[in-house]
């Protein structure tokens, strides 16, 4: 990289120079936590090699936690497994698809597109209106405290998701509790 040789940024678009991927803006969210890294789903590469030209997509779900962003190759059946319950994080937000984006040719960037989204529907920026048409509303599940599954959610779906790993835990764990209490 030469001095002074300008790039974008990879999350925005904006212009950086030097050796930095991300401009000072995005710089800074990743650093506030409010930046999104795109998925990198190893598993699903060799099952996309075989269906050459399969179309991808990016998708935006209104839920009673905000504004849940996707990709999918298969919109329809992913929508299904959302209003199901099946997906952690929309289960029992009563999800329903708002905006669906133009097909895209392969899932790095469906995911980068994914990633995008979520950065600046948490950063409140501009860029999620003009690309959706919404107003952004950051997604928080209080049944999974906003990032992952959390074991101290213990609805009847979550309790019957645990491993038989994590119930060994949780028992032992409740036995130690009531000798401790006992003695």
């Amino acid at each position: 990289m030469f001095f002074g040789e300008a790039r974008l940024c990879e999350n925005c678009g904006r212009k950086i120079e030097g050796q930095y991927t991300h401009c000072y803006r995005c710089n800074a969210a990743r650093k506030r936590g409010n930046w999104h890294a795109p998925e990198d789903l190893p598993m699903l590469k060799e099952t996309d090699a075989k269906y050459k030209g399969k179309k991808f997509f990016v998708y935006v779900l209104e839920t009673d936690y905000g504004h849940y962003v996707g990709h999918s190759g298969n919109t329809r059946a992913r929508l299904r497994t959302h209003m199901n319950n099946e997906v952690p994080s929309t289960a029992g937000g009563h999800p329903k698809k708002i905006w669906q984006s133009q097909p895209l040719s392969t899932r790095d960037d469906a995911a980068k597109y994914e990633a995008a989204l979520k950065s600046w529907r948490d950063n409140k920026k501009d860029e999620f209106q003009t690309h959706t048409g919404y107003v952004p509303k950051p997604f928080y599940n209080p049944n999974t405290k906003g990032r992952g599954y959390s074991p101290t959610s213990f609805s009847l779906m979550r309790f019957w998701r645990l491993s038989a790993m994590d119930i060994v835990k949780l028992v032992t764990v409740l036995l130690l509790m009531l000798y401790w209490f006992l003695r």
